[in-house]
């Protein structure tokens, strides 16, 4: 796979390929991510790595050998009625010689700043940056991308989820249109919309009423480790919820098995069916906790979580918040106008 070196300084060098190399896979699914607060792993990462949209690597090399990686997926997304070039960060990560060493945290910005270079279209590059993750929030900042605003984490889980008669499975093609159209009316006044992950391995899921869908999403089967929370608490909840009858059931932070709920679709009136479509889909899945993700000015999330019971795990996930961080080329200044006024939009599969 061939690349190209695109920034120098010291014995380092920045590549760009299309592609994944093995090399910079091993990296990807061996490296913990979070350096403050949260420090956690992806154990099915390697899953979730062969479905990535479009990806572009940005290696951070010694010579040949690969010390870091950045993970850029390509894509359109629409801002309202427009739709632009993007790029999502989806991963950053270090190779075990080089972290807490500081050579990544020097990089990490240079990488922000060289996938720009050389782009002739309309493009939006963005990334989510915890909240209580300073550190990183001043490296994205210094090359040049700003605050669009908070992405809320938003935890739903039952102790005894009950089964719903009412679910059905979209796989056909004209469902996919069904809902497709049902999603891009919902969120058409979002931006950075896109649906890359909508029907992947056809797990997405409606409940009708009187035939026309009332509630609709996909989900994604994650499992993280947990390796540290913040504070006293975070250290206790760690130390001990594993040996917690029913609490482990929701949180295990050696094994964390929960979905991951996007593509979200509820028509207005019928949220309690929203409600029943998720606590069903944790039935037929075996698991009790569930986490999806949306603006805090989300209208969407304001109508839902209004009427949504979301159950113990919010109240361990509603503080781990993201500011969604973006820079562009070639937008006029009242299209980036456009871009900071309106809501935005997350893909779990993102997240995850």
């Amino acid at each position: 796979m061939s690349s190209e070196v695109i920034y120098k300084e010291g014995g380092y060098s920045i590549h760009r390929r299309n592609g994944l190399t093995d090399e910079a896979r091993y990296v990807l699914e061996h490296a913990p991510l979070g350096t403050e607060g949260v420090v956690y792993e992806h154990l099915n990462r390697d899953e979730h790595i062969e479905h990535l949209h479009n990806p572009v690597l940005l290696s951070i090399q010694e010579g040949d050998k690969i010390l870091g990686t950045a993970v850029f997926c390509q894509t359109e997304t629409s801002v309202g009625p427009r739709t632009y070039n993007s790029y999502y960060v989806r991963y950053f990560a270090a190779s075990g010689e080089i972290r807490g060493k500081g050579i990544m945290k020097h990089f990490s910005g240079k990488t922000m700043e060289a996938i720009r270079l050389g782009e002739q279209l309309k493009t939006i590059y963005f990334a989510s940056v915890e909240r209580k993750n300073h550190r990183s929030f001043k490296v994205v900042s210094g090359a040049g991308y700003e605050n669009l605003g908070v992405m809320c984490t938003n935890g739903f889980s039952r102790f005894f989820p009950g089964k719903s008669p009412s679910i059905e499975r979209v796989t056909t093609a004209q469902q996919r249109d069904e809902v497709l159209a049902l999603l891009r009316e919902q969120y058409r006044e979002h931006a950075l919309v896109h649906f890359n992950s909508i029907f992947l391995h056809d797990d997405y899921y409606v409940i009708r009423h009187e035939g026309k869908i009332v509630a609709g999403c996909q989900f994604h089967r994650v499992k993280w480790a947990v390796r540290r929370m913040p504070g006293l608490t975070g250290k206790l909840i760690v130390r001990l919820t594993p040996y917690i009858p029913l609490l482990n059931r929701l949180f295990n932070p050696a094994s964390f098995e929960f979905l991951g709920f996007e593509g979200i679709y509820s028509r207005p009136g019928y949220e309690t069916r929203l409600q029943e479509l998720f606590e069903g889909l944790l039935w037929q899945e075996k698991r009790y906790s569930a986490m999806y993700w949306m603006a805090e000015n989300c209208p969407v999330r304001q109508r839902i979580q209004s009427v949504i019971r979301p159950g113990l795990l919010h109240s361990f996930v509603q503080d781990a918040h993201t500011f969604i961080m973006a820079s562009a080329t070639g937008l006029s200044a009242e299209e980036m106008a456009d871009l900071r006024i309106r809501p935005l939009f997350a893909s779990a599969f993102d997240y995850t």
